[in-house]
């Protein structure tokens, strides 16, 4: 039969519908749909698990909401909707009852006794969550970070000058533990701290409550010193167990701080120390930083100086050993130190020492002829960090040791308004009423020197410094350099470094022996220093100065000498018509002036302190270097 003719219409609609329906056979062939039913829906779990996907976006978005609002608020515990038809591989593992939730930035502050153990978890879905932004309080600390420093970065996830975290697909996880408090030792004088908390690491969903009974793969640290800290990149949920080992000897509880970042570590532990001591007396002591900046820029340093002291400080007595378990932790020195900065501390800027920008420390309540651990620490307030930032913990230095003095009449003084540089105990009598505090000691000394180097003034105002080089006393120096070499020398030599008379050490020179004891004690049976033929000689049976014997009237004091070095600096710097020279040795050297060992300060220089950096020919201090990482990640931080 001959098929009707169709219209080019028809044609095409035919064409049409057949390519239509050929599709149709195809999707039904290769998709294999399911429809859902209008009628007699129910909320049970279908084993073709398809009846609850129709909700799965709404719950995802809910899950991450109520997880974000959980981690704002410190909340224990991890949201579940309450939908039955919903599995376990969807909703995520649940903590057990006890495991604590940590947030970002946030510290669990915890208590547990001795052989317990407490369980944390970072979840997974906090990683995702959008950094912490932070303002910057602290002024740079160098031009530019040096090369080893920026190669650390770059192994650490930074980059550049500036401290950049790692792209959201490395999920860097810091992780810090601060022991706050420590159970009390039962006896007076303990041997030793409590055993120190112990920390455990897992990433792996089957020990959700790491420890030291469980066999599998973890991470184990101790919190030595009160402080530990880890980092490590992670893809999933984080599981840590804080335990609290056996104490026997002690009583109480541990308090601490376990605290979870995405940004950079809560708390942190400088394994150098940031602190140098300067000198003290019987009852006070005085400490200065390392340069706070490496910079030549006078805009940056003057910023510095403006900060108001933003480094804090701690001290305790060396020999009660229960502090040594808390020396790593900023909140457990903020608790337990005996000195805290505001309390017996004295705070200020300063440049000597190089000329850069230093912070300076004089401590008071000290006890006489005691030890004491002395810790630098930066607190969170001064990174406008806390609670929800990064690096909100603080920051600790490496402890340093000291001791005070033993004899009264060696007192410190500081802050003068002519020898600036001077920050150190001088001869002094406690009980004299005419000195009866510190400024009217530093004035005695500070005028009188003042007054002589007016003398000097006069004298070198007739030398021709103000004329052409070829008419000056010297082509390699000037009229201003002899001002700075003469004041500096005439600042050591009229301001004595007091030092106890009951030192051994050899560099010291015995003054005064011809006074008494301003405390009524006798002189040393045997000491040859106090012989007849001793008391005839003029270095021995007086001070430098006679007026510190005359009007002070300090007793035996032993004197750390002047380096040589200062009276060498002035007869090269000053004009040969002014008849500068030094003594020989042999001649008058020995008694007069010290000299610079490798090892220790065994002469004194004002200004001058052991182990600082000058300006020229030093890398970055340990205190300007971290100070400068920190403020660049925290700002980078806040970019991202």
């Amino acid at each position: 039969m001959r098929l009707p003719k169709l219209t080019p219409l028809q044609s095409r609609f035919a064409a049409s519908f057949a390519a239509s329906l050929l599709l149709l056979i195809l999707y039904l062939a290769f998709s294999n749909p399911h429809f859902a039913y209008a009628e007699n829906a129910d909320t049970i779990t279908h084993d073709d698990h398809n009846h609850p996907l129709i909700l799965d976006r709404l719950l995802e978005d809910e899950i991450q909401y109520q997880d974000e609002y959980d981690a704002a608020n410190n909340q224990a515990g991890t949201y579940e909707p309450e939908f039955p038809s919903m599995g376990r591989s969807i909703l995520g593992r649940t903590p057990a009852p006890s495991t604590v939730q940590l947030a970002n930035n946030i510290p669990a502050v915890m208590s547990i006794a001795p052989s317990d153990t407490q369980c944390f978890i970072f979840p997974q879905t906090a990683l995702d969550n959008p950094p912490s932004l932070v303002t910057q309080a602290l002024p740079p600390s160098q031009d530019k970070i040096d090369t080893d420093h920026a190669r650390d970065d770059q192994e650490m996830g930074y980059t550049g000058s500036e401290l950049k975290r790692r792209q959201r697909s490395d999920h860097l996880l810091y992780l810090t533990l601060s022991v706050c408090g420590q159970p009390s030792s039962v006896i007076s004088n303990p041997s030793r701290p409590p055993p120190p908390l112990e920390l455990y690491i897992s990433q792996a969903m089957d020990d959700e409550c790491p420890g030291p009974n469980f066999a599998g793969q973890q991470g184990w640290l101790t919190a030595d010193g009160g402080f530990t800290n880890y980092t490590n990149p992670t893809s999933g949920d984080s599981y840590f167990t804080v335990s609290a080992p056996q104490a026997q000897g002690f009583n109480g509880n541990y308090t601490y701080e376990l605290t979870a970042s995405i940004d950079a570590p809560f708390t942190y532990y400088e394994e150098l120390p940031g602190l140098f001591f300067v000198d003290s007396d019987q009852n006070s002591s005085f400490f200065i930083t390392n340069n706070l900046t490496t910079s030549n820029s006078s805009t940056q340093q003057d910023a510095w100086m403006r900060t108001g002291a933003p480094f804090t400080m701690f001290m305790h007595d060396a020999n009660d050993i229960m502090i040594t378990g808390l020396l790593r932790s900023y909140c457990g020195l903020n608790t337990s130190a005996q000195i805290r900065t505001m309390m017996n501390v004295e705070v200020g800027m300063t440049t000597i020492a190089g000329g850069l920008p230093k912070q300076q420390y004089f401590v008071k309540g000290l006890n006489k002829t005691t030890s004491y651990h002395a810790v630098m620490a930066l607190p969170s307030n001064y990174t406008q960090t806390g609670i929800g930032m990064p690096g909100g913990g603080g920051v600790v230095w490496q402890d340093i040791l000291m001791a005070t003095k033993t004899d009264p009449n060696c007192q410190l003084i500081y802050n003068l308004s002519f020898c600036d540089t001077v920050n150190y105990a001088v001869p002094a009598n406690p009980i004299n009423s005419s000195f009866a505090t510190m400024a009217e000691l530093a004035g005695f000394y500070d005028n009188y020197t003042s007054q002589n180097f007016n003398y000097f003034a006069y004298s070198l105002e007739q030398i021709p410094c103000n004329t052409t080089a070829e008419a000056q006393y010297s082509l390699a120096t000037n009229c201003s350099n002899c001002y700075d070499a003469y004041k500096q020398w005439l600042c050591a030599v009229t301001i004595p470094r007091c030092m106890d008379f009951s030192s051994t050490e050899p560099y010291l020179q015995a003054r005064n022996v011809n006074q008494s004891f301003i405390d009524g004690s006798p002189f040393p049976v045997g000491d040859p220093t106090f012989s007849e033929a001793n008391k005839s000689i003029m270095y021995l049976n007086s001070s430098r100065v006679p007026r510190i014997d005359q009007i002070i009237q300090p007793g035996p004091y032993k004197e750390l000498l002047p380096c040589i070095g200062l009276c060498y600096g002035l007869v090269q710097n000053c004009p040969a018509a002014l008849g500068f020279a030094c003594p020989l040795a042999g001649k008058g050297q020995n008694y007069s002036y010290g000299y610079v060992t490798d090892n220790s300060l065994t002469c004194n220089i004002p200004g001058a302190i052991w182990g600082v950096s000058e300006a020229s020919g030093c890398g970055p201090s340990t205190v300007g270097v971290w100070i400068g990482l920190l403020l660049a990640m925290v700002v980078s931080i806040a970019g991202t």
